[in-house]
């Protein structure tokens, strides 16, 4: 058995955990990173997934600091184009942000070190630490055996609230009405593929597909990367002909794809896994397997049916699937739906949120639609809002932060924040809000939030809308999209946001 001490230890490496950790290593105290997997990332790097959701309400970016420093990073070492203006928002957000998962893993690592972050690779959670109501530490499990990790603080980062959960904190899972759950996704992309036969079907065949956009980069980025870049949702006429004849297996009833930072690759968001919970090891495995069987059905059909594809092949799969909700952790505060969806504000405000509320079909295979039992549903905001401290401490239970997704919510307000963008300005509050408890050796419950505040807006985390900054990225969005139009005149985005029209005239 081994036993280490630390001032402060995140458990989970995602993009909320390593956030964290660099948040409190900054901070100056001691700080361990533990997470199962060899490389740091989380489901961005293992589940394979797609582009980062945007960090901006419109073209205001509300997400800087320290993962705004992250985007730069990735930017400089030739990873990512940054974030990418999306002429049609709906489904996909204002911005999105494609990048290299290997850099991804690299650069996340790196910025950890800079920080004097201890990290923990290899190693399962296997148990909360609690005394006299306390959270003291977690368990691991690795090859060295059983491992004690003591902290005066614990963020959970672990995305389904193990350790909370493990403690015994009060949680929800899913929606309040049945306990469902977002559905999971196993990701994978497809190389080797015609781009300019793919996007000429777009062209000549708008009618096939329920959304899609051209993306316009708004700075400068690396010329070995992709230098065009769209999504699309629809193929519904191939999809409907392949499905009657038996040749396809799919939890959609279309497919959604866009294309990656690297020349010649078509990532897919394609696959749907319902009924499943995150947190059954039997459920998961299923959902692993059935997963993959829609992968492959689902490559072949683009090989067969899709322009384009003919030469393409399998090139990439998440090493698990990605999971879009689980528990969500009661604490001094639930966020709402309604809290999202008005841009409401809080006192104890630590980070904003942008994103639509998106909820992926929890029961069947049909997209976004008025019926909430039988389709998805893309909920626009009216102006950015406010996630308040309050969510991040679990009622009753000290030592402990919750961070990134598990965060204290409703299954309707969590289908807003659950996004990259969303989690990593968790992860930087959470992990200040853990140092600074023991810098000032208080409980979190106890933490005064304008402490936090002051700290975090002096660690250039955006609390507050700043005008000049607004209009200033305006102006620089609408140069780059009619700079595209103008070079574009033919593109796939039939239909463009109020946003882009504002900006276009």
């Amino acid at each position: 058995m081994i036993t280490k001490e630390y001032d402060v230890i995140v458990m989970g490496g995602g993009p909320s955990g390593f956030i964290a950790a660099i948040a409190a290593g900054r901070a100056g105290v001691r700080t361990l990173l533990v997470d199962k997997n060899g490389f740091l990332g989380g489901a961005p790097t293992s589940a394979a997934l797609g582009p980062i959701s945007p960090f901006h309400y419109g073209d205001e970016q509300v997400v800087k600091g320290i993962p705004g420093e992250f985007i730069d990073r990735l930017v400089e070492y030739g990873a990512s184009p940054g974030h990418i203006k999306v002429l049609y928002e709906h489904g996909s957000g204002a911005y999105q942000c494609f990048y290299d998962r290997e850099r991804y893993k690299y650069v996340a690592y790196e910025m950890c070190r800079e920080a004097g972050v201890d990290v923990l690779l290899h190693s399962f959670f296997s148990g909360t630490i609690v005394e006299n109501n306390v959270v003291t530490g977690i368990k691991v499990v690795n090859k060295s055996g059983e491992n004690i990790l003591k902290a005066k603080i614990v963020v959970d980062a672990t995305g389904d609230g193990d350790v909370a959960e493990r403690a015994g904190a009060e949680f929800t899972f899913g929606r309040k009405k049945d306990g469902k759950a977002q559905p999971a996704t196993l990701m994978f992309e497809m190389s080797n593929v015609d781009i300019d036969k793919l996007y000429q079907y777009m062209v000549d065949n708008p009618d096939d597909f329920e959304w899609k956009s051209d993306y316009v980069p708004v700075r400068e980025f690396s010329d070995k990367l992709s230098q065009k870049y769209f999504v699309a949702q629809g193929f519904k006429k191939f999809v409907s002909l392949a499905s009657e004849r038996g040749e396809l297996y799919i939890g959609r009833d279309s497919i959604l794809l866009l294309n990656s930072v690297h020349p010649g690759v078509i990532h897919f968001n394609s696959t749907r896994v319902i009924n499943m919970d995150a947190t059954n090891a039997d459920d998961r495995t299923q959902g692993e397997i059935d997963g993959r069987r829609q992968v492959e059905s689902i490559v072949k059909f683009m090989a067969k049916y899709v322009p384009g594809f003919e030469n393409a092949y399998l090139s990439t799969t998440g090493n698990e699937l990605g999971v879009r909700e689980s528990r969500h952790i009661i604490g001094n505060y639930v966020l709402t739906g309604e809290d999202v969806t008005s841009g409401r504000k809080f006192d104890d405000v630590i980070a904003r949120g942008y994103f639509p509320i998106d909820v992926h079909n929890m029961s069947g295979k049909k997209g976004y639609g008025e019926d909430s039992n039988n389709s998805g549903a893309w909920v626009d905001l009216k102006d950015s809002y406010d996630i308040p401290y309050r969510c991040l401490v679990p009622i009753k239970m000290d030592g402990l932060v919750i961070s990134g997704r598990c965060i204290s919510a409703t299954s309707e307000a969590h289908g807003s924040f659950r996004t990259q963008g969303g989690v990593m300005a968790i992860g930087q509050a959470s992990g200040s809000a853990a140092a600074l408890c023991v810098l000032n050796n208080v409980q979190p419950r106890d933490l005064d939030p304008k402490i936090l505040q002051d700290y975090l807006i002096k660690h250039k985390a955006s609390l507050r809308r700043d005008p000049a900054a607004v209009e200033k990225e305006k102006r620089n969005a609408a140069n780059y999209v009619q700079k595209f139009l103008k070079e574009n005149k033919i593109n796939i985005t039939t239909v463009l946001s109020e946003n882009a029209k504002y900006q276009m005239n």
